[in-house]
């Protein structure tokens, strides 16, 4: 019974968790067969030299990367856009899901009535929502390597792991922070609204970065940076970079503890 959350929730989003697997790697697979359609087409390229650095950078062709090339193309069609929106909405949601809406549904009240601390159901729903982000991870990986050959690209595993690890992290970030901000205020609407502003506010601050002097330092507080900067794709896995979001990560995660042990519950 001491895991008892964490797979009660895991039960309660299989039939989520399926549908999106089952759209990760379909979309995944047409994104990668998708590149035989531009392979070698240097007119294409040519068109986005003409684009804005700042179009450039939130394409994730920055730093030299050309979309003809293999590393390339996966950066700007999956890694910098397609799988961290995906990572972000679908940890955003379950982390709403979870918390606030169990005590808008008026179900937490059953959920605490087994022999759970507080502390220790925030920490379920925490882990549970960290295992389902990684059961997406994992068939990313898995996909990349699988469809790659088959469309003129193999970067191998490290580049697919980091790459993969590294957007996964950043939508964990906002997952957390959702978690932490549902579990101190109770509001669905406030959890999704903060979380989802601070997502699209520091995705467009990371791409106006290479703009605007003055956010030359503070882009080094953003968690994209620190996801996409390298990139992945062609560095593979960033050791440094990926502990740091794994400390934010942490203290969200213990911030959703204090606040949720600190409430008075709506149930």
């Amino acid at each position: 019974m001491r895991t008892e959350t964490f797979y009660r929730t895991l039960r309660n989003r299989r039939r989520s968790l399926i549908g999106w697997s089952i759209a990760t790697v379909s979309l995944v697979a047409l994104i990668v067969f998708s590149y035989v359609a531009i392979k070698g087409q240097q007119s294409y390229q040519d068109m986005l030299d003409q684009y804005p650095e700042f179009v450039q950078q939130i394409l994730g062709l920055s730093g030299g990367l050309s979309i003809i090339s293999p590393a390339g193309y996966l950066n700007s069609q999956l890694f910098a856009n397609t799988l961290p929106l995906i990572f972000l909405i679908f940890l955003i949601a379950f982390a709403v899901r979870e918390t606030a809406g169990e005590e808008g549904d008026g179900t937490l009240d059953l959920a605490l009535a087994h022999p759970v601390t507080r502390e220790r159901f925030v920490l379920e729903k925490f882990a549970a929502m960290t295992v389902a982000g990684c059961v997406l991870a994992v068939l990313s990986v898995v996909t990349l390597a699988a469809t790659g050959p088959m469309a003129g690209m193999d970067l191998g595993w490290s580049q697919y792991t980091g790459a993969t690890l590294s957007v996964f992290l950043i939508g964990l970030v906002f997952g957390a922070l959702t978690l932490a901000v549902a579990a101190a205020t109770g509001s669905r609407a406030m959890s999704l609204g903060v979380s989802s502003a601070l997502a699209v506010g520091m995705f467009v601050l990371w791409g106006l970065a290479p703009l605007i002097s003055g956010l030359k330092g503070v882009d080094r507080l953003n968690p994209f940076f620190w996801g996409l900067a390298g990139p992945p794709i062609t560095e593979g896995i960033q050791v440094g970079n990926l502990l740091l979001l794994v400390v934010v990560v942490v203290v969200l995660a213990a911030a959703a503890v204090a606040g949720f042990r600190r409430r008075d519950l709506g149930v």
